[in-house]
């Protein structure tokens, strides 16, 4: 009898440690009826429920031992939030999610807009602000779904070695360890090495819908500084910064050239980008979501910007804007 009790109990310890979970999204206007809707693991990827919309709404249920960052896919459009026990309320037209990390986070993203609006800092000074302000959260929210979120875009925003990487590991939770975009991190460490400042460029092949195949070194180490950019069509910053590098060349016009890599992108959403903003530089588009360039080069964060030399030699990569503008004036003089 006491064997049976302590089986009992046990059953039903574990059985409480998973908890249900609801998630009603809610978009503007019927645009997205009839579209599946995608409810996605922030960290593999993977999909984990999804659903049909209807009368402007759709809902996911189950149950989770603990929350997590998600994503929702939906008409080619992707929203972020985290998805933890009880009702989380995800509003389209807001753009926000309505649960207490929901909210704790959207408290935090509101002074994080502070510090990206601070036009007296430079972008580095912001980025390097943000950066702590990450650490910080991380730090003191290790226990619940925002601490990994927050531990793994810290190591975007600095170029940390493999061995940065595992020393934080030990200080954090075990599970951490197992996360994609940790390993992730630790791979785009060890090809930071090797595609740092002063090293030859590192070729790569995409085969085009066509079958025809595009290399970098079609066009890089060539005998001229080329300038590679690499981004997506969803990318807000990326597309940003496409006026200012159509500005450079402009300015500077065949003193050097110009290559897009489209990456963690749908190949028919970079081709109606590049229409709407008039993109007429080569871009290398795969048959399908890129992922290989930004691997082989380290890339953590788009838009990602390498300047070439005329040997193939890197000799500048990850700025933007004013200061992408005043090294390459350095370059070309």
């Amino acid at each position: 009898m006491k064997k049976f009790t302590l089986l009992f109990t046990t059953l039903l310890l574990l059985a409480s440690c998973s908890k249900g979970y609801k998630v009603t999204v809610t978009f503007p206007d019927d645009s997205a009826n009839g579209e599946t809707a995608f409810l996605t693991n922030y960290d593999t990827g993977d999909t984990l429920l999804s659903a049909i919309v209807e009368n402007n709404a759709c809902t996911f249920e189950g149950k989770i031992d603990k929350g997590f960052f998600a994503r929702l896919l939906v008409g080619g459009s992707r929203y972020g939030f985290i998805v933890e026990p009880g009702d989380v309320k995800l509003d389209i037209a807001e753009g926000n999610a309505v649960s207490p990390l929901n909210d704790k986070m959207a408290a935090w993203s509101k002074e994080m807009q502070q510090i990206a609006d601070d036009t007296t800092r430079t972008d580095a000074e912001n980025e390097a602000r943000y950066a702590e302000e990450l650490l910080k959260l991380y730090q003191g929210n290790k226990d619940n779904a925002i601490g990994p979120w927050a531990f793994c875009n810290y190591l975007m925003y600095k170029d940390f070695t493999e061995a940065d990487i595992d020393k934080m590991l030990k200080e954090a939770p075990e599970d951490y360890a197992l996360l994609k975009r940790v390993e992730k991190a630790k791979n785009a460490a060890r090809q930071l090495t090797v595609t740092a400042e002063g090293k030859k460029f590192t070729d790569f092949e995409v085969t085009a819908d066509d079958g025809s195949t595009q290399k970098l070194s079609d066009h890089v180490g060539k005998g001229k500084v080329t300038l590679v950019d690499f981004w997506a069509s969803w990318c807000g910053p990326c597309r940003a910064e496409i006026p200012k590098l159509q500005a450079l060349k402009a300015k500077y016009g065949d003193k050097f050239d110009v290559l897009g890599v489209a990456v963690w992108d749908n190949p028919d959403d970079t081709r109606k980008a590049m229409e709407h903003m008039n993109i007429t530089w080569p871009v290398i588009i795969g048959t399908q979501q890129l992922n290989e360039p930004t691997d082989l080069y380290g890339i953590k964060g788009i838009p990602h910007i390498i300047i070439f030399g005329p040997d193939g030699t890197i000799l500048s990569r990850g700025l933007t804007g004013d200061e992408l503008a005043a090294r390459l004036d350095e370059i070309l003089k």
